[in-house]
């Protein structure tokens, strides 16, 4: 089954020791090579020749996101140029003999609906039929029109895209899950309401998790591979919420040099491998195409082995 992760930040050197920690798993990796310039144009970072050789060799596809990064202005200014944006990303992705595209613009709102949409559609007639057009869209468990869920017209995305990436995560503004499993599995419920094929459909992992100190209302996320440490050295307590599938974590910080936290009592939500086999179970359930994840690199690297070797299984 197809499962693909998101690749954010990184040298070349981290990437592909990232990617050899996940045993073959991986069918699609997207690097953030793809930026928006003010102007709306495309900005290439970090498109290492050699690193998109190696992977290659590693029998992945390599599909670059192209990001705003919430950045609303960017976003719109690439979607008034989409036109040319659109020939520029299929420059690169010939020059580069990259695999294909994924389109990751965010925070825009249901005045851009038809924009986005377009822009879809001519990124998908500016590339060859074989190379991989996918977009990562909200998750909308709630079927909202406006605000950023209603930039995302589910039904015509699929018509351009092999893939809809689902973002199902950051579902808790206050203290709660990152991605409770049955607000996970009422977006994958939505998402096939829009007359969408299941094997359009992947459905996004977080690989993190997010922390809020009491009685405060931000919150700071804290990649997987952080979290036993950080609660361990901390004294913390862990529990598992049946409700929603999601482990807590309690501890409270007196000083902390080493840590990414101030002093304070925090709780922090995030996943296991119980957690992540809760969410899986939703992709064999609807029989979606697969799994994808944000972002590779912040996971403890024994779920690849312990979770996602063998997901057919579980």
């Amino acid at each position: 089954m197809f499962q693909m992760s998101y690749f954010y930040s990184g040298l070349s050197s981290d990437f592909i020791q990232h990617v050899d920690q996940t045993n073959g798993v991986l069918n699609v990796v997207s690097p953030d090579f793809f930026y928006i310039r003010k102007d709306g144009s495309l900005l290439l970072r970090s498109a290492d020749p050699d690193v998109i050789k190696t992977l290659h060799r590693r029998k992945l596809k390599v599909v670059p996101f192209l990001s705003n990064h919430w950045n609303q202005d960017l976003g719109r200014y690439a979607l008034k140029n989409r036109v040319l944006l659109a020939k520029q990303i299929s420059h690169a992705i010939e020059e580069l003999d990259l695999d294909g595209v994924n389109i990751d613009i965010e925070n825009l709102t249901e005045k851009d609906r038809k924009a986005f949409t377009d822009f879809v559609r001519l990124v998908r007639k500016s590339i060859p039929g074989h190379k991989e057009v996918s977009v990562a869209v909200a998750a909308n468990p709630f079927g909202w029109t406006k605000g950023w869920h209603g930039s995302y017209d589910y039904e015509n995305l699929a018509k351009y895209a092999d893939y809809l990436m689902v973002m199902a995560y950051d579902e808790s503004r206050l203290a709660g899950p990152t991605a409770s499993v049955g607000w996970v599995e009422r977006s994958i419920q939505y998402a096939l309401t829009q007359k969408i094929s299941p094997q359009k459909l992947v459905l996004g992992l977080p690989f993190y998790g997010r922390c809020w100190m009491n009685g405060e209302s931000n919150s700071q996320a804290i990649p997987l591979y952080l979290v036993d440490s950080l609660v361990k050295r901390h004294n913390g307590t862990i529990i598992f919420d049946t409700k929603s599938q999601s482990p807590k974590a309690v501890f409270t910080i007196n000083h902390d040099k080493k840590g990414p936290l101030p002093s304070g009592t925090y709780t922090l939500w995030f996943e296991n491998e119980q957690s992540l086999r809760a969410k899986i179970k939703i992709v064999q359930k609807y029989n979606l195409k697969g799994l994808g994840s944000w972002s590779l690199g912040q996971e403890d690297s024994s779920v690849w082995n312990k979770v996602f070797k063998n997901y057919k299984d579980l």
